[in-house]
């Protein structure tokens, strides 16, 4: 009992002591520079929280990543360590532009399933050609997934640019999708920042993954290979099956990234969409200790930190938006 309690105790407060090291370094730097550490801090935090549109923008800036993280997540759960969920999210979210074009008359209840399901079915097709190389060829996870979101940059941009594009602009970008693909926004919520109901399918993701961890037998399994592959192949357990399987999922959620600033935001596929969500979800499934709450927690904070810091620029002369990546 004692030692469950302190794992619970660290689980919080080891990335609570992270957090505060990495604010207070990026602060000190920002006094080196020659602003005021106080002052940068109330613009990041004003930035973020100030007012319903700026804790919008923060919540549309997390979305992508509460995806890639739990992405992130399920990968190392099983063992694996998914590197390309950047890829997975750009082939996925241009899924979600493909079949919003190719089918733009769909009503909103079937347009929008049908999306998801589409960017679903194509990022994890992408992270199980990893998984499959991982389980039958020995491949490392590592190496494959770095190497295919390359592909995934070039298939997108081959799609974008020369078979989708909309030529009446000059932009890289596809054409608009139908109108039953198009997710509202939270005006209610978010002000007039572009935060949209993704995010509340996000947090519906986030729960799935906790209870499938917690009361399925697909999460014990996935747990099992993780962490004692030997007892499961002893089991009868197919362990290269879990493998595949945790990189199908795991690519599924990163595919469905691209939802919000897809079809919650610009309606179309632009070249570079993803921008980064799919590294920076490491970095939320680590520091919120591949744990659901944790995962949306973490990626609130890095959502929160990206619109603080877009302030920087405007509101100090020394300090840049790139702040927020040195924290």
């Amino acid at each position: 009992m004692r030692a469950r309690l302190a794992a619970k105790l660290s689980a919080l407060v080891l990335p609570m002591i992270a957090l505060v090291l990495g604010v207070g370094a990026a602060l000190i730097l920002a006094a080196i520079l020659g602003e005021s550490p106080i002052v940068v801090a109330r613009i990041l935090i004003e930035g973020a929280l100030g007012s319903a549109t700026q804790l919008g923008y923060s919540l549309y800036y997390a979305t992508p990543l509460i995806f890639t993280g739990l992405a992130v997540a399920w990968a190392f759960k099983a063992g694996l360590f998914n590197i390309g969920a950047e890829g997975q999210m750009t082939l996925g979210g241009l899924a979600m532009a493909v079949v919003g074009l190719s089918l733009p008359g769909l009503p909103p209840l079937a347009a929008i399933p049908v999306a998801f399901v589409c960017a679903f079915v194509v990022g994890g097709l992408w992270g199980a050609l990893a998984g499959w190389m991982k389980a039958k060829r020995g491949c490392h996870e590592v190496l494959t997934t770095i190497l295919l979101n390359f592909i995934a940059y070039g298939l997108a941009s081959f799609f974008i640019l020369n078979v989708f594009r909309n030529r009446e602009v000059q932009s890289p970008e596809t054409g608009v999708v139908g109108e039953g693909y198009h997710i509202a926004a939270m005006d209610w919520m978010g002000g007039s920042s572009p935060l949209n109901w993704s995010f509340i399918f996000a947090l519906v993701f986030a729960l799935v993954f906790h209870f499938i961890f917690k009361r399925t037998r697909l999460g014990f399994y996935q747990r099992l290979a993780g962490g004692a592959p030997m007892t499961g192949r002893l089991a009868g357990i197919g362990m290269d099956r879990q493998t595949i399987t945790a990189m199908f999922i795991s690519g599924g959620l990163a595919g469905l990234a691209g939802a919000s600033p897809i079809l919650g935001f610009a309606f179309k596929a632009r070249e570079g969409f993803s921008g980064g969500a799919g590294f920076v979800g490491i970095a939320v499934a680590l520091l919120g200790r591949n744990s659901a709450l944790g995962i949306v927690a973490a990626a609130i904070l890095f959502g929160g930190l990206q619109k603080g810091a877009l302030d920087l620029d405007l509101d100090t002369e020394k300090v840049s938006r790139d702040l927020a990546t040195v924290i």
